[in-house]
């Protein structure tokens, strides 16, 4: 079995939001198999075919947009799952068009049909001239405020507190003018944010791969994707595939 059947059971089951008792860099393949397939045998889950196992891609020279390594499932044949509709990305979608709504950045909102990703947000590129933003109108009752009155010996202090008038308001909210989008790509087991070709890992999955912040490597660097901070994917994938040869080595795997 490969590193790559090992991310790939890891990642169904955190689809079928399981709990783990430990970190991911602790578990074997065949353990996470093992836990997959009691699923499957409980009718809860469907059987995951995975890849054969082949040689580890060299992964030395930096690439913006890699192609599929070898024994990576192809993104085209990648499993869309039956809640992700296979669809491109809507141009005229705007930043922050989202927000507020039933689906949250958890939640996968679509597959590309071209690359296989699976989008939990859209990429929305900042435009060089002057544009239309998008504008939330949120509706509340407002009751007001009246005054109360406290004596304490010599001193009276007055409070203001809600009142008891039902007034229909409204607050008005400029989206802004770009988004960071995040996808997964199906040779990785963290998600991926990207903004005007720049990518970097997610920060809290690629911390709980080693069980903290304090534990991921020092060679693992970290970035800023415009602005969110991220782990970059060289030097993550380099340290993954680093251990994982050393625990070849030793047996444990």
């Amino acid at each position: 079995m490969s590193q790559g059947d090992k991310a790939s059971y890891y990642q169904a089951l955190k689809e079928l939001n399981v709990s783990f008792d430990k970190p991911y860099r602790n578990y074997t393949t065949a353990e996470l198999e093992k836990k997959y397939n009691d699923y499957v045998a409980a009718g809860l889950a469907p059987p995951l075919v995975t890849e054969p196992e082949v040689d580890a891609p060299d992964l030395a020279a930096p690439s913006p947009s890699p192609g599929p390594p070898p024994g990576a499932p192809s993104p085209a044949a990648a499993p869309v799952p039956p809640s992700v509709p296979a669809a491109h990305r809507n141009p005229d979608e705007m930043a922050g068009e989202r927000q507020n709504t039933n689906i949250g950045a958890m939640e996968p909102i679509r597959t590309d049909p071209e690359t296989g990703y699976i989008w939990y947000q859209e990429e929305v590129m900042k435009k060089g001239y002057a544009a239309p933003r998008g504008r939330r109108v949120m509706k509340y009752n407002d009751p007001g405020v009246k005054e109360e009155q406290a004596k304490s010996g010599e001193y009276t202090e007055t409070f203001e507190v809600a009142g008891d008038r039902r007034k229909a308001s409204e607050v008005k909210i400029t989206l802004p003018s770009y988004q960071v989008g995040i996808y997964k790509d199906p040779r990785f087991p963290f998600r991926i944010h990207v903004y005007n070709g720049q990518t970097g890992f997610n920060l809290f999955e690629v911390e709980d791969y080693w069980g903290g912040r304090e534990r991921v490597p020092e060679e693992v660097k970290r970035i800023y994707v415009e602005n969110v901070l991220c782990y970059d994917i060289r030097t993550t994938v380099r340290a993954i595939e680093t251990e994982f040869r050393r625990l070849q080595l030793a047996g444990k795997v």
